[in-house]
């Protein structure tokens, strides 16, 4: 059986196990990205106090240093370690789809389960400087079907952090064979705002999975 790992996979191999293209339209993110937060005192000046730690380094941060410094810490405060979840690192997700098996260590995901992850629900990758050679958007994508394949479902969120800016991307499945993605806009965490509107966006990821447990 043919083998190919997330830390390698591209979007030209995705498309020679399934149809798989991009389409633009921002509405399909709308129940994450719009979702209705009202962010406490606390909450913000946490987010503007690491802010205003890191903004000067973010853009030289080694891949351990932008995940430990700037993305572990927004994730515990989002929390998502509620109601059966817990969030995972470098957790191995592995699937077969059309003949192809598809797998490696996912960066992080949010997934049922106690000693290992059982059935996931949304992913971030990739934890790597910007001027890494390898695609965050593939290696997502790759993870994204593999789950899709898991849970037999039809649709699967996840996003890629490249130092300051984060990316949702939403996978769909049309049918057996037929696939769109959708990018969102980017959030650039050295502006407050953004900042602000990604941590309501991942409060809203958290909401909508509770409602699917």
């Amino acid at each position: 059986m043919r083998q190919i790992s997330f830390s390698t996979i591209s979007l030209k191999q995705l498309r020679e196990i399934v149809d798989i293209k991009p389409e633009m339209d921002e509405t399909v993110f709308d129940k994450w990205l719009h979702y209705v937060y009202e962010i406490s005192e606390e909450e913000v000046s946490f987010l503007y106090g690491l802010l205003e730690d890191e903004r000067l380094l973010i853009s030289g941060f080694s891949e351990e240093e932008l995940k430990a410094k700037f993305i572990i810490p927004i994730l515990n405060k989002v929390n998502f370690q509620v109601g059966g979840l817990h969030d995972w690192y470098e957790r191995t997700l592995r699937g077969v789809v059309n003949g192809v098996e598809i797998g490696g260590k996912t960066d992080f995901l949010v997934a049922t389960g106690i000693k290992e992850p059982e059935k996931p629900y949304f992913f971030i990758q990739e934890f790597k400087p910007s001027e890494s050679s390898s695609s965050p958007q593939d290696q997502l994508l790759g993870e994204l079907l593999v789950a899709l394949h898991l849970n037999n479902e039809s649709q699967m969120l996840g996003a890629y952090v490249l130092n300051e800016l984060w990316r949702f991307l939403l996978l769909v499945k049309n049918n057996e064979e037929r696939y769109t993605y959708y990018l969102s806009t980017g959030f650039n965490c050295l502006n407050k705002e953004d900042l602000k509107q990604l941590y309501a966006s991942l409060q809203g990821v958290k909401a909508d999975i509770m409602q699917r447990l």
